[in-house]
C-alpha cells in the first residue's frame, strides 16, 4: 500500500485549494484505507518514506526538487497554472476546462471541488414560503463584474415583481463594486468566513453563479460565413481555464436551487432542467429566477439537484479513482 505525503506550507482552511484538495482529500483517502499525512516542512516531503508527494498550489516549486532527490517518488502538484514551467509526474485539477488547458502535461487527473464542510445531511435546507426571497452569490470579488452580462438586468426586473434581497459573500467585501452591480434596494455584502459561511448559504433561497464574459458580436470585428458555419447569432464566450462548478456545487450540497451561466462544468448537473437553470442572457437569467420564486418549485429543483450531485460526485469514489490513476503512472 502506497503512502501519500501532502506538502502545504500554508495550511489555511480559508484557502479553497488547501481546504478541498489537501485537508478534505486526505480525509477521504484515509477513509478508503490510504495512508496520508500533511506537512508544512519541505524537508519532511524530501526525506520521509512516502511513495507519493502532492504539493499544494503555492508549493509547486518544490515538486522538481523533491523529484530530483527521490527519483522513485511520484510527485504531483495541485491546481498548477497553465503557463507554469514546473514539471511533475501528475497534476490534479478541478474541472474539465482546466484539464484541457493543462494537457501538455503527461498526466492530469480530475478531482472535483467537493466541499466536506457542506456534506452533513443535517445541514440540508427545507424551503418555506417567505415574504422576502434571498438570492445568494458567493465567490471571489473578481466574479462580481460578471453580473454585467444579463444577470444585472434580470435582478432589476425580478425586483419589480418580487420582494427580494441579494446576499453577496465574497473574499473582499470592501471592493468598490461598480461594473455589474444591480440597481436594487437590498444588497448585503459579507466577507467569506469559515465559521459562518454555511449559515450564510443556508439563508439563501436561490443561488446564482455568474462566471463567463458574454462578448457582444456587434462590438467585435468578426465576419460570418455560411461555408465555415459562422453566423451572427453565435455565442462568443470567454472564461478562465480554471473555471469549474464548485460555486454551484456548494448550493447543490446544501439544498439551494441554482441559476448558473453556461460554463461547461455547470452543465454536468444543470444540463437536466429538473436540476436547475442555465442562463446566458438577461431573459434566461430572469426566467430561471421567476421559476424559483415559488418555494415548492425551489424544493423540487433542489432535491433533484442534490440527488444528482450525490450520484455523480461521491468524494470516496473520486478519491479512489484519483489514487488508482496515480498508482498506474
Amino acid at each position: 500500500m502506497n503512502k501519500i505525503t501532502f506538502l502545504a506550507t500554508n495550511r489555511n482552511l480559508t484557502v479553497g485549494s488547501y481546504r478541498i484538495w489537501i485537508d478534505d482529500l486526505s480525509y477521504y483517502l484515509k477513509e478508503i484505507g490510504i495512508g496520508c499525512s500533511i506537512t508544512g516542512d519541505p524537508s519532511v516531503a524530501l526525506n520521509d518514506d512516502s511513495d507519493i508527494v502532492i504539493c499544494a498550489k503555492s508549493d509547486a516549486s518544490w515538486a522538481p526538487l523533491i523529484k530530483k532527490a527521490n527519483r522513485k517518488k511520484k510527485i504531483g502538484v495541485i491546481n498548477l497554472s497553465a503557463d507554469s514551467n514546473v514539471r511533475a509526474d501528475f497534476v490534479i485539477v478541478g474541472s474539465i476546462e482546466e484539464k484541457i488547458s493543462l494537457s501538455h502535461h503527461d498526466h492530469v487527473f480530475l478531482y472535483p471541488l467537493i466541499e466536506r464542510m457542506f456534506q452533513e445531511p443535517s445541514d440540508y435546507k427545507m424551503h418555506a414560503d417567505k415574504e422576502r426571497i434571498r438570492i445568494g452569490f458567493h465567490g471571489s470579488y473578481t466574479h462580481l463584474c460578471k453580473f454585467d452580462f444579463g444577470l444585472k438586468s434580470a435582478l432589476e426586473k425580478f425586483e419589480q415583481k418580487h420582494n427580494m434581497e441579494l446576499l453577496v459573500v465574497t473574499s473582499n467585501p470592501s471592493y468598490q463594486w461598480d461594473t455589474g452591480r444591480p440597481d436594487i434596494k437590498n444588497i448585503i455584502i459579507k466577507k467569506w468566513n469559515h465559521g459562518t459561511v454555511k449559515e450564510d448559504f443556508l439563508s439563501c433561497d436561490i443561488g446564482i453563479v455568474p462566471n463567463v464574459t458574454n462578448l457582444d458580436f456587434k462590438d467585435l470585428d468578426i465576419g460570418t460565413s455560411v461555408d465555415l458555419g459562422l453566423f451572427n447569432t453565435d455565442y462568443i464566450l470567454r472564461f478562465k481555464n480554471k473555471s469549474n462548478a464548485g460555486r454551484a456545487f456548494v448550493f447543490h450540497q446544501l439544498g439551494v436551487p441554482v441559476v448558473a451561466d453556461i460554463t461547461p462544468s455547470n452543465i454536468h448537473i444543470l444540463g437536466n432542467p429538473k436540476n436547475g437553470f442555465v442562463a446566458g442572457n438577461s431573459r434566461s437569467w430572469l426566467k430561471g429566477l421567476d421559476e424559483l420564486s415559488d418555494y415548492k418549485k425551489r424544493q423540487e429543483i433542489a432535491d433533484s439537484a442534490k440527488e444528482e450531485f450525490d450520484r455523480l460526485y461521491s468524494p470516496l469514489v473520486w478519491a479512489e479513482n484519483l489514487y488508482k490513476n496515480i498508482k498506474e503512472i
